[in-house]
């Protein structure tokens, strides 16, 4: 696998996950509108209920900011287009997004595991 690949299977992990801490939140506020709600209005929703500590709700925003940046501006600031051959660039790019897939991941575990 390149590191491209790797990197696009990454975001896809992330951006699933993201969507899975999503629904979970939702779940703990008994709604089923998952499709018409944004994670930052999920948040704001989490956050009125006071449904989860404020401490997780910090995490929570984190992991919104850096899906956000995920998905909205991380290629244009990172320009890969001029470093896909640069193997240290984009292993040190694979890092980051691994980390943040664990983070993600250990959000949702910790959200499932709360039930």
């Amino acid at each position: 696998m390149t590191y491209q690949d790797a990197i696009y299977q990454e975001i896809g992990e992330i951006i699933k996950t993201v969507q899975y801490i999503e629904w979970n939140l939702l779940d703990r506020l008994d709604m089923n509108t998952f499709e018409s709600m944004t994670l930052g209005q999920i948040i704001k929703l989490i956050r009125k209920e006071k449904v989860i500590h404020k401490t997780y709700i910090d995490k929570l925003e984190k992991i919104l900011e850096r899906r956000n940046d995920l998905v909205h501006v991380y290629f244009k600031r990172k320009d890969f287009e001029k470093h896909a051959d640069n193997d240290a660039f984009l292993d040190t790019e694979l890092g980051y997004l691994r980390n943040f897939a664990k983070q993600v991941n250990n959000f949702n575990d910790w959200l499932v595991d709360q039930d």
